[in-house]
């Protein structure tokens, strides 16, 4: 029997969640990770209509299910120079980027809910 990916949101009380989605296939909730997506994650969104497909897991994965975006995701990068802050639009582009979601393993950085377009 096939086991869906799902898309969950929280409430929309919840205003860090605001935007936002996780991954779920089954019991597990997947999660993007460094180690497998790049750094900034913060900085990912991948599009509403997208769906996912499975692939299977390697090395640490082995025998799991991971999830990947069909199509792919985005990432805002920008140069490190500039201020903090700053008073005009921040200069920087949309790179389009392949999304991989595992279940966690827990080296690097790692987020769950992930925003949405």
């Amino acid at each position: 029997m096939p086991i869906q990916v799902r898309r969950v949101y929280g409430h929309p009380l919840l205003r860090n969640l605001a935007g936002k989605v996780a991954v779920q296939r089954g019991p597990l909730i997947y999660c993007l990770e460094e180690a497998d997506n790049g750094s900034e994650l913060h900085n990912v969104w991948f599009p509403a209509e997208s769906r996912f497909s499975l692939i299977e897991g390697t090395g640490l994965f082995s025998a799991k299910i991971c999830c990947r975006l069909m199509g792919s995701g985005v990432q805002h990068t920008r140069s490190e120079e500039g201020a903090l802050y700053q008073y005009d639009k921040v200069a920087g582009q949309l790179q389009p980027q392949r999304l991989t979601f595992i279940p966690n393993r827990g080296e690097g950085e790692m987020r769950i809910w992930i925003n949405e377009r």
